[in-house]
């Protein structure tokens, strides 16, 4: 019989980076175990449901949001099909060790964990970094059966080590973007890419010009001004859309962590203007000097490391589901 798993993916408008690294561990599984049978299942109902029923409360519930955004009940109207698929296994990337998943998703995995359904975060990372997203996370986390977690950076590791019993070290899942997705040529002279969602982009970055193109990651809800009033800019809900764009360019400039893995996997150049805790992910692949210049690639090195996130996806999986 074929292995039954589930791919917990979404939040897609918030952040359309969230696809790549949902795409990236979808490669994985499928170059770990090609026979088995996968099914991408949402994984922003429950969130959706928590922030719709926040901002009703209108100016009053904004304000409540940023000083509390996570101090609330979980919605019981909604439900989500990973919590009664039949699955051997549900896996989850990216940036959800943290306290906002464990309060909105945790349900998911705590009834999906009871019917026997084993637990994979692949490629998962930290938030915040700070012992309260430590204490959170775990606390939800070890109360599921059978589940491990292979992180996308060595400080999520370094944090997570001694509360988590199943856990160890990988990279995170959008380096394996090509392995996805083979983007087609764009007919464009040589370009840059500029994507800031933050905040506006350094001023040398911020005018159109030829062989400089925008786009923005966040189309949950009606666009603001700034990312319709630049000539050239993409905002898509297709996020293929966004890596033939990463794919073709020559650098991507970004405050995104995403949009600048995209750029990399593919082979190009990125430049990141953030100081997120989440960038630790990069010292992985020993481009820490991103925040400072463009840098690129070695292509040897994250060969071998990808190779090894393929093989202890496997091993971990198999001690999991007790699986040959």
């Amino acid at each position: 019989m074929p292995l039954k798993i589930g791919m917990y993916a979404g939040s897609w408008p918030q952040n359309i980076g969230n696809a790549f690294f949902d795409f990236g561990a979808e490669a994985i599984i499928r170059k770990a175990f090609p026979n088995a049978d996968i099914y991408r299942m949402g994984g922003a109902v429950h969130w959706m449901f928590n922030n719709s029923a926040r901002t009703r409360f209108g100016f009053l519930g904004k304000g409540l949001r940023k000083l509390l955004p996570i101090h609330h009940p979980v919605n019981g109207n909604s439900f989500e099909i990973g919590q009664f698929a039949d699955l051997d296994l549900l896996v989850f990337p990216g940036m959800s060790m943290c306290e906002e998943f464990a309060v909105n998703n945790g349900p998911t995995f705590i009834e999906a964990s009871k019917r026997g359904v084993a637990v994979l975060g692949l490629g998962a990372g930290g938030s915040l970094y700070t012992k309260r997203e430590v204490e959170k996370f775990s606390e939800f986390f070890n109360q599921l059966q059978s589940a491990a977690i292979i992180t996308r950076d060595d400080d999520t590791f370094n944090l997570f080590k001694n509360s988590i019993k199943n856990i160890s070290q990988g990279i995170d899942c959008a380096f394996f973007l090509p392995d996805y997705f083979k983007a087609p040529k764009l007919e464009l002279d040589p370009y840059e890419v500029v994507t800031f969602d933050a905040g506006n982009p350094p001023e040398h970055l911020r005018k159109p010009k030829n062989g400089r193109w925008f786009a923005h990651h966040d189309l949950w809800g009606p666009l603001p001004k700034r990312y319709t009033s630049a000539k050239g800019t993409l905002v898509s809900d297709v996020p293929e859309d966004y890596l033939t764009l990463y794919a073709n360019c020559e650098t991507t400039y970004s405050d995104r962590v995403h949009a600048c893995i995209a750029s990399l996997a593919y082979g190009n150049k990125a430049k990141l203007f953030s100081e997120t805790p989440r960038k630790a992910l990069f010292a992985k692949i020993d481009l820490e000097q991103i925040t400072q210049q463009p840098v690129k690639l070695d292509p040897t090195q994250i060969g071998l490391l990808k190779n090894e996130q393929i093989e202890k996806t496997r091993q971990v999986v198999k001690e999991l589901i007790q699986y040959d």
